[in-house]
């Protein structure tokens, strides 16, 4: 199938699965992105904020062999990778049958990460990040892999050993994963009925590795190369100093969002994306490598994002029984929505303001049947 075809099935599934999966906009585009440049995300959030529900629907989507684990302390190699042959022990040899397990699949849902024993994170690691395995008998086999989406509801604590360091290091991308936040979001939670994605489309292996082709021969404009040059600068004054390999591989991840987003060269506004991949400890370096992205590469988007959380505020203080109070908030979210209106314009300029203009029609509203 040709790349453009494959392209509108991502951006179809993108569309539906971001229409019922209640804002989870950035995690949806992380994982697609991760997909095409094949690599793999790491989810961090507390239970129920939609984290499996999420790659459930994705891989509902991929086709493909498929392998999920829930991983705990007591997690044997064999539940992952395979138990050991006993007609090959018989002949003196240690082989494992890979049959429906990890080794065999294209997409992999690994839930808790974090507690998988050392013996099970140690071969991970190999096929994680060199997609091979040996499955005992000292042949290094390629593996199917085109992407691992793991799960946790907190990161691994420094303490624990460099098992989990390492782990952690092959996921570039990165995410915590937040409760919904916005009135309408709220909104859609308690009154829909159905969260679960119904995607019109499915995409096969062989046309994920086609998007993946043509994801990374998009070329680089001069100005996202500057601003990525100075992204790296600017982390550095702030003490956040990615490793070598998440920087090479930060210029596949620009190119893959670049291309899921239709665009045929990588622009300063794809670089907002690196903002999960080139941060090493996640106590404070994602909210310093967040902002500085934002200030060079995307101030529109991080000038949307500061005043939603403006119009959040006031509707959170405001009481709409008290006219006064009422006719405040709503002249502070009509000057919201006049600056969005100043900014240059883009799909998410758009999509803010037509928020904000109906955060004020209900506000409005709900101020007349409280008079």
């Amino acid at each position: 199938m040709p790349a453009d075809r494959v392209r509108e099935k991502f951006s179809q599934a993108r569309k539906e699965l971001a229409a019922t999966l209640i804002e989870r906009d950035e995690e949806i585009d992380l994982v697609l992105t991760a997909l095409l440049a094949q690599e793999h995300v790491l989810l961090v959030g507390p239970p129920g904020c939609g984290k499996s529900l999420l790659l459930d629907s994705l891989l509902s989507w991929t086709g493909g062999k498929k392998f999920s684990i829930l991983f705990t302390r007591f997690t044997v190699p064999e539940e992952c990778f395979g138990p050991v042959s006993l007609a090959a022990l018989k002949e003196d040899r240690y082989v494992r049958v890979t049959t429906g397990k990890l080794p065999e699949a294209d997409f992999v849902f690994c839930d808790e990460l974090f507690k998988a024993s050392s013996a099970v994170l140690n071969t991970l690691l190999k096929i994680l990040n060199e997609r091979v395995f040996d499955a005992g008998d000292g042949v290094v086999r390629k593996v199917p892999l085109k992407l691992c989406v793991a799960a946790s509801n907190e990161w691994a604590s420094p303490d624990t050993g460099k098992e989990l360091a390492a782990i952690s290091d092959r996921f570039l991308f990165r995410k915590v994963v937040r409760p919904i936040m916005f009135r309408v979001g709220r909104e859609s939670l308690l009154w829909r009925r159905r969260h679960d994605a119904v995607l019109s489309t499915t995409v096969t292996p062989d046309e994920v590795h086609a998007a993946h082709v043509a994801a990374a021969a998009v070329p680089w404009g001069k100005d996202a190369k500057q601003a990525l040059e100075a992204i790296l600068v600017e982390l550095a004054k702030e003490g956040v100093r990615p490793g070598d390999r998440r920087q090479f591989k930060a210029v596949r991840a620009a190119q893959a969002y670049a291309w899921l987003n239709g665009a045929d060269e990588v622009r300063s506004e794809h670089l907002e994306v690196l903002a999960h991949v080139l941060w090493d400890a996640p106590e404070e370096q994602p909210e310093v490598c967040a902002k500085v992205i934002a200030k060079i590469a995307n101030p529109t988007g991080m000038r949307i994002t500061q005043l939603l959380l403006e119009v959040e505020s006031v509707i959170a203080a405001t009481d709409v029984r008290n006219l006064a109070d009422a006719a405040k908030a709503a002249a502070k979210l009509g000057e919201v929505e006049k600056q969005l209106a100043g900014l240059s314009g883009n799909g998410r300029v758009e999509k803010a303001r037509s928020y904000v203009k109906d955060q004020l029609k209900k506000l409005k509203l709900a101020s007349i049947e409280a008079a």
